[in-house]
C-alpha cells in the first residue's frame, strides 16, 4: 500500500539545497581475505539493494504539498552503484568529500552507494548515501545492515504500512498543549547568531569529511571512573576538539557554550516500524569556555541526566517533533527559508548512530570501520557523527573549516583529550 510522507520528511525534502544538500552517509571500510575486484562488490550490492523495496521507491509530490513513496517504473540499482579506486590516504579522504557533497537526484530513489578501491593493505570501501526525507539515522542503519551478508537474511525490511490519510486528525486537547509547549520552548531559546563565531559560517566553501578512530576500552575506562555513559564522554571529547579549535580563533572565553541539537531515536518509544523520520532531540550548551576537562564531562552529564528526565519530547531539543505536526503545504513554502534558520536555536549537529556488535562482513569481506556523515545545515560549520563498533569508536566531521579539515589535527586532539581525563582520573585517586 502506498506510504505517505510524514510533514518531517517533507521538510527535510524542502530543505534540500544545492550548497546544503539533506542527505545522511556512512563510510564502511572492509578487509578481504583475497584481492577484490569492484565490479564484483558493485554486483553484490546491487543485488541486494533490488530486494529492499524501499530502495525502489522515490517521492512524488502533490498540489496541495504532500507526498508519497511511489515505485520507480525505470529502477535500475546499477544506477545507484558506482565504482572508483584510488592511492594513498588523502586522495580516499578528497574523494569521500567530494562524493558526500554532491546532491542527490530526488527525481529517482534517493540514494547511493561508491565502492572504493586501492586502499592500503587491499582494503575496500562503501560510501553510502541516503537522503534525510527517506530515514532518520536509526531506519537507514537498518536499511544499510540488509546490504551485509548474514544482516540481511535476519533483519528484514520495514513491513509495508497501511497508507496514511493526507487529512490531518483533530488533536487532542492534551495534543495542543504538548505542542504549544514546544513551541514555546523553542522561541524562548532562539537568539541572534554570533556573527563573529566560528562555528557559524556563511561561507559555501567545499566541504571536508575528516575521520578518527579511537579505542572503546578507552572510553571506557574513563567512563567508569567518572560515571555516566559512553555517550557522555564522547560528547566532552567532541566538547574539547571544539575548544581547541575555538581558541585557535580567539573565541573560547570563560562564558562560551556551543548549542548543540543531539538527536534522539524515537522508535522504540512508539513502536512504529515505518519508514521515514522518527526523531526529537536534546538541545546541549556545550562548555568549551571551560578549561578542566573533567568539568566539562560533569557539566555535560549533568545536561544530559536532566534532558533525559524531562523526556525528548519537551523543551527546545523536540523541534523535530513541532516539525512534525506543520501541515505539508507549509514546508513547501516555508522551508527553504526555515531551514536557513538553525543558528538561531543551535550552533551544530551532534549525533550518535547506534550499530550492533556482532561481527558484520560484505562478500565475506570482514567491516572494520563505520564513520556516519552528518549533514550540515546552512549557516553552520560542521556536523558531528558518532558511532561504537566492536572495540572502536568512529568520529566524523563534516567541515568547511580549513583547521578542522586536517584528519591529523582531529587524531591528535581527540587523543589528547582523552589523556586529560585519564589523568584527571589519576588525580581523583581512583585505580587505572
Amino acid at each position: 500500500m502506498t506510504e505517505h510522507l510524514s510533514p518531517l520528511d517533507i521538510a527535510f525534502l524542502a530543505m534540500e539545497g544545492s550548497s546544503n544538500p539533506l542527505h545522511l552517509g556512512a563510510v564502511a571500510t572492509f578487509a578481504p581475505s583475497t584481492p577484490v575486484h569492484p565490479a564484483r562488490i558493485a554486483a553484490v550490492l546491487c543485488e541486494r539493494a533490488q530486494e529492499i523495496p524501499r530502495l525502489r521507491q522515490r517521492a512524488r509530490t502533490s498540489l496541495l504539498g504532500g507526498a508519497r513513496w511511489v515505485e520507480d517504473p525505470g529502477f535500475a540499482p546499477e544506477d545507484h552503484v558506482f565504482t572508483h579506486h584510488v592511492r594513498g590516504r588523502d586522495r580516499f579522504a578528497t574523494l569521500v568529500s567530494h562524493l558526500m557533497a554532491q546532491p542527490l537526484d530526488l527525481a529517482r530513489p534517493p540514494w547511493e552507494l561508491h565502492v572504493i578501491t586501492g586502499l592500503a593493505g587491499g582494503r575496500f570501501a562503501v560510501v553510502a548515501k541516503l537522503h534525510h526525507s527517506l530515514c532518520d539515522g536509526m531506519k537507514a542503519v537498518g536499511l544499510g545492515l540488509q546490504l551485509f551478508d548474514a544482516s540481511r537474511l535476519s533483519i528484514p525490511d520495514a513491513p509495508e504500512q497501511p497508507a496514511k490519510s493526507i487529512i490531518p486528525s483533530i488533536p487532542s486537547l492534551r495534543g495542543i498543549k504538548d505542542t504549544l509547549d514546544i513551541a514555546s520552548s523553542v522561541l524562548m531559546n532562539t537568539r541572534p547568531p554570533t556573527l563573529n563565531s566560528p562555528v557559524l559560517t556563511a561561507s559555501t566553501r567545499p566541504r571536508r569529511v575528516v575521520m578518527s578512530r579511537l579505542d572503546l576500552a578507552d572510553v571506557h575506562r574513563i567512563r567508569r571512573a567518572h560515571g555516566g555513559t559512553v555517550n557522555d564522554v564522547l560528547l566532552a571529547l567532541v566538547t574539547g576538539a571544539l575548544r581547541h579549535w575555538l581558541s585557535a580563533h580567539d573565541s573560547a572565553g570563560p562564558e562560551s557554550v556551543v548549542r548543540a541539537l543531539i538527536p534522539v531515536n524515537q522508535r522504540s518509544r512508539s513502536g512504529d516500524a515505518a519508514s521515514g523520520n522518527q526523531i526529537s532531540g536534546y538541545l546541549v550548551a556545550l562548555p568549551v569556555g571551560e578549561p578542566d576537562p573533567l568539568e566539562r564531562l560533569r557539566n555535560i552529564r549533568q545536561q544530559m541526566e536532566s534532558a533525559k528526565a524531562a523526556g525528548p519530547d519537551r523543551g527546545a531539543g523536540a523541534l523535530p517533533l513541532l516539525a512534525d505536526k506543520v501541515p505539508p503545504l507549509v514546508h513547501r513554502l516555508a522551508a527553504p527559508v526555515m531551514g536557513r534558520c538553525a543558528p538561531l536555536l543551535f550552533d551544530t549537529l551532534v549525533t550518535s548512530v547506534p550499530l550492533p556488535s556482532v561481527p558484520l562482513s560484505l562478500d565475506g569481506a570482514a567491516l572494520c570501520e563505520m564513520y556516519p556523515v552528518a549533514p550540515v545545515a546552512p549557516g553552520h560549520a560542521v556536523g558531528i557523527a558518532l558511532s561504537v563498533y566492536r572495540s572502536s569508536v568512529h568520529v566524523c566531521l563534516n567541515t568547511n573549516q580549513s583547521w578542522m579539515s586536517d584528519a591529523q589535527w582531529l587524531d591528535g586532539v581527540l587523543r589528547r583529550e582523552l589523556a586529560a581525563l585519564h589523568h584527571a582520573r589519576e588525580l581523583v585517586g581512583l585505580p587505572r
